[in-house]
């Protein structure tokens, strides 16, 4: 899909001889884009304060300012922008750090046909979030509930070829909610009530430490909307569609690389629902009450009674989380077969057939 013209970009990086290549290499980009570049983090926030920005690419390893850190100042500017980096090295430390502020990772040297596809859809994404109705679904829910940083920690963890299970056991363990979802998963797949799960390790090697980041998100989405969904939200009906969905779309990835990403998007695809139903009760009835007419379906429904969708809210809330791109945009647009699929959206949409 082809972007806006005058999309705004930044590119930040402390080596100005790779700012000047990138500017020359990316020049046939001008018709679509409106381009900047900034040589520190400092320049890059002035550059953020005087006008606003649809994607922020940035050097991790900057003197000062590093990337991790100018990335969590724009996001508390405006949660929107989308995050990306772009380094040639980046160590354990700095993967922890990054992981909550930044959507997309781009390793040196990369791609530049990739790096602008990626850009251009994230102008798409990001479009849509700016739209009136969505805004004004998420206004009415107050402040949206942070991401949580469990998800983030195990991310890292899962990230090392050499983590142990007993070490991704001990993040679990400090979260009581994820506890039981694990325990609950692990216990619904073995389906032995003569030998059930006695310890989260022993949950932890049933299910596979690839899981873990998904349950994580799940369990918190669920977890912060509390006692505020109605009734007639099954909270379990929801959890065992999403976790079939999110099995399904693993085992349909068409690469290794994008199953662990696709069963995340399955794990989160609906979290939308739960934010409509907790934060616009009245509108969550009202949908109810249509999709129950013949021919009726869930998006053309919420977008009568509130302007958006719960595909486009789940969107909204996955990117504030700072969660990768390609489970944003899945999420984003699972029911939508207009837009262009990644092999995340492909999966999660066959998945969803």
């Amino acid at each position: 899909m082809t972007a806006a013209p005058n999309r705004r970009i930044l590119f930040v990086d402390d080596d100005a001889q790779l700012l000047s290549g990138l500017g020359k290499a990316l020049r046939k980009h001008r018709d679509r884009w409106t381009m900047a570049f900034a040589d520190s983090g400092e320049a890059a926030l002035s550059e953020v304060r005087r006008g606003g920005f649809d994607v922020v690419v940035s050097d991790m390893r900057m003197p000062v300012m590093d990337g991790a850190t100018l990335l969590a100042a724009i996001r508390d500017l405006d949660p929107t922008t989308i995050r990306m980096i772009l380094s040639g090295f980046l160590d354990r430390n700095a993967i922890v750090r990054t992981l909550p502020v930044a959507h997309q990772f781009f390793n040196k040297p990369c791609d530049l046909g990739e790096l602008a596809g990626a850009i251009d859809r994230a102008c798409d994404l990001r479009a849509m979030f700016h739209g009136d109705a969505l805004r004004a679904v998420v206004g009415k829910f107050g402040v949206l509930p942070p991401a949580p940083g469990v998800y983030h920690e195990l991310a890292a963890m899962l990230g090392s070829p050499d983590v142990e299970v007993d070490e991704v056991a001990a993040v679990v363990e400090r979260d009581v909610g994820l506890c039981a979802r694990v325990l609950q998963v692990a216990s619904s797949s073995v389906r032995d009530v003569d030998h059930p799960m006695r310890s989260i390790t022993e949950a932890v090697s049933c299910i596979g430490i690839e899981m873990l980041g998904g349950l994580a998100l799940a369990s918190h989405a669920l977890g912060v909307a509390g006692d505020r969904v109605p009734a007639d939200l099954s909270i379990a009906e929801l959890q065992h569609h999403s976790l079939e969905i999110a099995r399904t779309a693993r085992d349909l990835a068409a690469t290794p690389a994008a199953a662990g990403d696709a069963f995340i998007a399955g794990l989160v695809h609906d979290i939308g629902k739960i934010i409509i139903a907790s934060a616009l009760p009245d509108a969550h009835a009202e949908i109810i009450r249509q999709l129950r007419e013949p021919g009726a379906t869930r998006t053309a429904v919420e977008r009568s009674v509130i302007g958006t969708s719960h595909a486009e809210l789940g969107a909204y809330l996955l990117g504030l989380w700072g969660l990768p791109l390609t489970v944003i945009d899945a999420v984003a647009h699972h029911h939508d077969d207009a837009a262009p699929p990644t092999p995340v959206l492909a999966a999660l949409r066959a998945a969803h057939r």
